[in-house]
């Protein structure tokens, strides 16, 4: 169980600043995943990168995880892992199983509750798969996770109202202009976020709206579920001084918007205000604007004001929240720690039934005038044998795997020889056998390690 690892910054432990240093954008996660874990050393891994964290979760043996996983990290954006250090968290085992529960469920996240980051766990858990880079332990995992945060979601009011970064988002944007209906919003990247954030600034009455891409095709799509105009990335400048409203969600590793792309546009909308929301990580908008007159400037860590308000509102739903998630945890651990004794009860049950089946063929061919019948009755009775014998052994491998005592299960294994192969004479000149002596019942066998 101490198999299980996460290595990861989020906002609570490391600044904007930090975090857009170690933001992947999506194209670059599938060779990151690779590079990760060779460096790291990890049989199996899931990298989470979003606009609040960037975390590894991985499957992989040793006590220097931590140091191994730093360096990695750290060597693929050329960051010193002394440095890095000082900004991560690390956990193992049944932590590091908790902590994944609670960040799909979203108790982990900027806004208590709030569910998008679901699917940005699926996504990243998806995409690892189709990159070979996740197997039983952490597939289990995942979708332990899964279960989990829907039960959160169902059972308790923790994501009750609108809860997500882009609706606390539209609540800022309220603050600044109390009526919407004459105003423009400018979406830049057609990321889901943003999308999202449009979605309530049309519910807020919002008048028009703009999106912006490189990808012309995306911004015409995206445009036309709001009625609204796509441009092409390179008329951008143009069309900053009409917005009221610009969200900026792009992949891009440097800033897009600097102080003196605003300077000109405030100077062509006589200075009047001008809502920023970037929600980029990296930032997309230099930091410098907000110092220009108008210019209301604000990025994800900018919605911890309001996220305050929400933790207040829904505290009450964590202990209900804790209880679920315990729950989820233990039923978790159960389970993998017992499917862990799984080859090594496949590995006996297979010894077995391979004796059993020659000395069968052999009792059988000096048999041959036996009736059927008594024929399936021997088989019978050589199975039920076999299990009544197999049983005490199983239990006692169950209950070690159950417990954890990976080095006694190794001990366990050597002491009933499964990993030897069975001496066997050869096979005896038979006469005819019936197809149910033969049989080795491997629905037995799965019932067995069950």
């Amino acid at each position: 169980m101490q198999r299980f690892v996460v290595l990861g910054i989020n906002h609570k432990f490391a600044p904007l600043e930090v975090r857009e240093r170690l933001a992947y954008p999506d194209r670059r996660i599938p060779a990151a995943l690779k590079t990760v874990r060779e460096r790291s050393d990890c049989d199996e891994a899931v990298l989470l990168s979003t606009c609040n964290r960037v975390e590894v979760y991985a499957f992989t043996e040793g006590d220097d995880a931590r140091t191994r996983m730093l360096e990695g990290l750290g060597a693929d954006h050329g960051i010193a892992a002394e440095y890095l250090e000082q900004f991560c968290y690390f956990h193992r085992g049944r932590d590091a199983v908790e902590h994944l529960l609670r960040v799909a469920g979203g108790l982990d996240s900027l806004v208590l509750g709030e569910t998008q980051i679901l699917s940005q766990v699926k996504k990243s858990y998806l995409l690892a798969q189709s990159e070979n880079a996740t197997g039983k332990a952490l597939n289990s995992l995942f979708h332990r996770a899964f279960q989990a945060a829907k039960r959160l979601h169902t059972e308790t009011g923790i994501s009750d109202g609108q809860l997500s970064v882009s609706s606390i988002a539209v609540r800022f944007v309220n603050r600044v202009f109390e009526d919407l209906g004459d105003k423009t919003a400018l979406l830049i990247g057609a990321g889901e976020v943003g999308e999202l954030t449009l979605t309530y600034l049309r519910e807020a009455g919002i008048g028009r709206v703009i999106v912006v891409s490189r990808n012309l095709e995306r911004a015409k799509d995206v445009a036309n579920r709001f009625q609204g105009d796509a441009v092409p990335f390179e008329l951008l400048q143009d069309y900053l001084p009409s917005a009221h409203v610009v969200i900026s969600q792009t992949a891009s590793e440097s800033r897009i918007l600097e102080r003196k792309h605003f300077q000109k546009s405030q100077k062509k909308r006589r200075y009047g205000s001008v809502f920023v929301l970037d929600l980029a990580v990296p930032r997309d908008v230099a930091e410098d604007v907000s110092d220009l007159e108008g210019v209301f400037l604000y990025n994800v860590d900018d919605l911890e004001q309001v996220v305050a308000e929400h933790a207040m509102e829904r505290s009450r739903e964590l202990d209900h929240c804790k209880t679920i998630i315990n729950d989820e945890v233990e039923h978790f651990l159960k389970g993998f720690q017992t499917y862990a004794a799984g080859p090594l009860i496949t590995s006996l049950r297979g010894k077995a039934d391979q004796i059993k089946a020659f000395e069968l063929d052999r009792l059988m061919s000096k048999l041959s005038d036996l009736p059927d019948e008594t024929r399936k009755e021997i088989a019978s009775f050589s199975e039920r044998l076999v299990n009544k014998l197999l049983h005490p052994q199983i239990q006692g491998i169950k209950e070690h795997a159950a417990e954890g005592r990976s080095d006694s299960l190794r001990l366990l294994a050597d002491a009933l020889g499964v990993d030897k192969p069975v001496n066997l004479p050869s096979k005896p000149k038979a006469g005819p056998v019936s197809e149910d002596s033969r049989q080795t019942s491997p629905q037995t066998s799965e019932k067995e390690q069950s």
